[in-house]
Order: C-alpha cells, then sequence, then structure tokens
C-alpha cells in the first residue's frame, strides 16, 4: 500500500471541518489523507460558489500538486444557477449530482490538458447540503439539536432519504435545522453531529455521499480493506 494524497477544496469552514476532523482520521486508516482547502481566499465564509473561481483553485493543485488528487465538496444548494450540467429539472438528487460532477469534469479537462485530469480530479456536490448528512440518525440528530425525534422524522417521511432534503431557501437542510432549533451553529455543531453519528452509518443512509468515498478508495494504492 502507498500512501494517498488527496486536496479536497471545499465551500467552507463548516466542510473544511468535517474533513479534516472527522473523515479524514477515518479515511487514513486506508492510506488515504485528506487536506481540505476552502474555496478562493482565505476566510471566505461559503456560499456564492461560481465555477470560474473554482476552476483556479482546481488548475492550481493540478499544476503544483504532481502525483496528487484533487476532489472538491461543494453544496448544490450553493451553486450558481451557470455551473457545467446544473439544469433544472425533475430528476433524483444523485442524477443531479452526477451530471454536474460529469460537466464539471470535462470543462477541467478542457481548461487543463496535459495534467491527467481523468485520473486525478475526482469532484464531488453534496445534495443539496452539508446538513443532509446529519439526517443519517433521527435519534442522534434529534438529541444534539434539542428536538423530538417526530420533527426529524417527518422531514425524512417527507423527503424519503437525506441526500434528497431539497434546496430550497426555506427547506434547505440547514434551513430546516433552523427552524427547529434557532440555535443551530453550523461550524461546531456540525463536527460534533457527524462524529456522533459515524462515517460508516453517513455512508449507509447517504449513497451519493458514500459514492464519492469509494472512488477515493479505489485509487491505485489504496488500501481496500
Amino acid at each position: 500500500m502507498s500512501n494517498i494524497e488527496v486536496h479536497i477544496i471545499v465551500e467552507g469552514q463548516t466542510e473544511q471541518t468535517f474533513v479534516r476532523d472527522v473523515l479524514a482520521p477515518e479515511m487514513a486508516h486506508k492510506g488515504i489523507f485528506l487536506y481540505p482547502t476552502q474555496i478562493g481566499k482565505p476566510g471566505h465564509k461559503g456560499g456564492d460558489i461560481r465555477f470560474e473561481r473554482a476552476k483556479g483553485d482546481i488548475g492550481r493543485f493540478l499544476k503544483q500538486r504532481p502525483g496528487t488528487y484533487i476532489s472538491t465538496m461543494f453544496d448544490y444548494f450553493r451553486l450558481e444557477s451557470s455551473w457545467p450540467g446544473n439544469m433544472p429539472g425533475g430528476t433524483t438528487a444523485i442524477e443531479k449530482a452526477e451530471a454536474i460532477e460529469a460537466a464539471t469534469l470535462g470543462k477541467i479537462k478542457e481548461s487543463f490538458p496535459g495534467h491527467n485530469v481523468d485520473g486525478r480530479f475526482i469532484p464531488y456536490i453534496e445534495m443539496h447540503e452539508f446538513e443532509a448528512l446529519l439526517f443519517s440518525d433521527v435519534s442522534i440528530l434529534a438529541n444534539k439539536i434539542g428536538v423530538n425525534e417526530s420533527k426529524i422524522k417527518g422531514i425524512l417521511d417527507e423527503c424519503q432519504e437525506p441526500e434528497e432534503i431539497n434546496d430550497g431557501q426555506d427547506t434547505a437542510p440547514s434551513k430546516r435545522l433552523i427552524s427547529l432549533n434557532s440555535g443551530y451553529r453550523k461550524v461546531v455543531m456540525g463536527k460534533t453531529i457527524s462524529e456522533a453519528i459515524g462515517i460508516q452509518q453517513i455512508r449507509d443512509k447517504c449513497s451519493h455521499f458514500n459514492g464519492w468515498l469509494t472512488k477515493l478508495e479505489q485509487l491505485p494504492g489504496c488500501a481496500n480493506e
């Protein structure tokens, strides 16, 4: 087994903390070392996820970090409407994400020929927002934000699964949590809740998230245990 280095360009501090403190320790057991970097300038607070900004960051890693892999962790909820592959429609969350990821990969290949983009760039769009992952365990989420389990279960019954919780201004996962508990704080509570749930439970309940990690585990040199 050889060590695999993956630089993940993330949307904001919530995702950076999750990758660094919750996801990275789990993946390190497989020889996959994750290094999250916020998109754009240091201190960027998230949102305003524009393709040109992301393309610049992706390109820098492709050029300056030969021999490493590059990925992304952006909320579909925050993507600009003109992002490659971001087309309105009645498809499932996974179908939307896969279309955007495929189009993103294609545009990056066009923009940076000669950098083995096909082999090194693994785009990931989370549906529809990071907080969807926290709905992977009704009991833990309810306990951590101090609400009755029926409130969380009602949302899941409506949307069927965490990654289908939608992207409306009032119905995105984080908006729903804030409506249940106005004291919800994305960075600190996102880390605490996801740690309590555990990566395996999130993988079990969120198939697109699981698919992303599976792609990382299948990179050449990884220990697939």
